[in-house]
């Protein structure tokens, strides 16, 4: 009985959320949330793009948010989704293989609805993980892989507060269950596990040469997204 109350409350809240958002004139979607910035499309493009190697950028399909969620803004011919999650306020580019779009961008795209209809960051993480234990959400079914090569990634809080969080540009492998016993990692190391759970991530960060290159040629795209969410660098 438990179980079956949670399903229909999580049904029910993502529902309600896109009745909300339908609701509203275009112009009044896109709700003052400092957590979950809403960002020009140019930008936002090249932003989710940025988590790919180069040669797989053309390719790729790129999502957006607007007021009512995640639309497609690049249809594209490979294997590659990207967008650049807001997540309980984590603000980052990622882009995910055919598996993680299947079973992982979900996750995303109904998180970034209820946060838009006003649902807070902590009854999201929950009806998350409601949704793993009830079948609703399910871990990667095979190996795959997800890219974060961006060194761009911000925490907002509530509130409006901006951290901006050590670039570690990396490539991620599904490793759902498994912990850092399992793999032999250590955060800081070759390789690590992001944390434990149905949506876990082996993080295999790249070289110091190629984290110089990516940290060079993203200026530019830092700056102005920086500029864009009101982020000011602390004076070295």
């Amino acid at each position: 009985m438990r179980s079956w109350i949670r399903r229909f409350a999580l049904a029910s809240a993502l529902a309600a959320a896109g009745l909300a958002a339908a609701a509203l004139p275009a112009a009044a979607q896109a709700p003052a949330l400092p957590d979950c910035p809403m960002l020009p499309r140019d930008l936002e493009v090249e932003l989710a793009l940025n988590a790919l190697p180069t040669h797989l950028r053309d390719g790729a399909t790129v999502l957006v948010l607007e007021g009512n969620g995640f639309v497609e803004a690049k249809k594209g011919t490979n294997a590659f989704t990207c967008e650049v999650t807001r997540r309980n306020g984590d603000i980052f580019p990622v882009c995910w293989d055919v598996q993680g779009t299947k079973v992982l961008l979900p996750v995303d795209l109904d998180a970034a609805k209820l946060r838009l209809s006003g649902t807070s960051n902590a009854d999201i993480e929950q009806t998350i993980a409601d949704g793993y234990k009830t079948g609703r959400y399910k871990a990667p079914e095979r190996t795959g892989v997800s890219y974060m090569l961006s060194p761009i990634r911000y925490r907002i809080d509530p509130q409006g507060k901006i951290t901006a969080t050590a670039p570690l540009p990396h490539t991620m492998f599904y490793g759902p269950g498994l912990s850092d016993a399992d793999i032999g990692g250590q955060r800081g190391t070759v390789l690590f596990m992001n944390h434990v759970g149905p949506d876990g991530m082996i993080i295999v960060p790249v070289g110091a040469s190629e984290k110089a290159a990516i940290l060079a040629g993203t200026r530019s795209l830092t700056e102005r997204f920086e500029k864009q969410i009101g982020y000011t660098p602390p004076a070295k």
